[in-house]
């Protein structure tokens, strides 16, 4: 007779077989196709390849925020910790900020001024477009709030019910 299959968190052995299986499924193929590779193309863009690719590549980010902070945090119930986020994206996103005005002259180059709005931020050297800054609040934005989601709702299991209490009770670093 067969034996009825049970339910329920696996062993951290077959855990750790899981994840390692699940890396080698991607990382096999793509180690072979790489290897397989001879003769490597060469990317040409012209000025007319993607009229505000940049401004629309941004939807990656704010598709997430819309999404997540106006449908799945309300819908759940879910209440972000909203003065940590925002003092967290409060320095996140002026230092990825300030990292653009300062390296982006040795590191980016705009060769088709078409694919942003046109609109110069500054920088040290030269100006970069405005969707740099964009891009570093609205990335941090997303990360932030797919962390909280993720923790608050898909890991809700692993968190501790009296934070604060908790919190409170821990020695303290600074």
């Amino acid at each position: 007779m067969a034996r009825p299959r049970t339910h329920g968190n696996p062993s951290t052995r077959v855990a750790a077989a899981i994840v390692i299986g699940m890396i080698a499924m991607v990382a096999i193929p793509a180690g072979i196709t790489l290897h397989s590779v001879s003769s490597p193309g060469t990317l040409s863009v012209g000025p007319e390849a993607s009229p505000h690719g940049y401004t629309w590549s941004l939807l990656l980010f704010i598709v997430p925020i819309v999404g997540i902070a106006f449908w799945f945090l309300p819908s759940e119930g879910l209440e972000i910790p909203q003065r940590a986020f925002w003092r967290t994206i409060g320095i996140l996103a002026p230092v990825g900020c300030l990292l653009d005005v300062i390296f982006a002259q040795w590191f980016f180059t705009f060769p088709n001024p078409k694919a942003t709005l046109g609109i110069p931020a500054p920088a040290l050297g030269q100006p970069v477009p405005i969707e740099e800054y964009v891009f570093y609040l609205t990335g941090f934005i997303t990360v932030l709030l797919l962390y909280v989601w993720l923790s608050e709702y898909w890991l809700a299991a692993y968190t501790v019910s009296d934070y604060e209490g908790e919190a409170r009770a821990l020695r303290r670093l600074l």
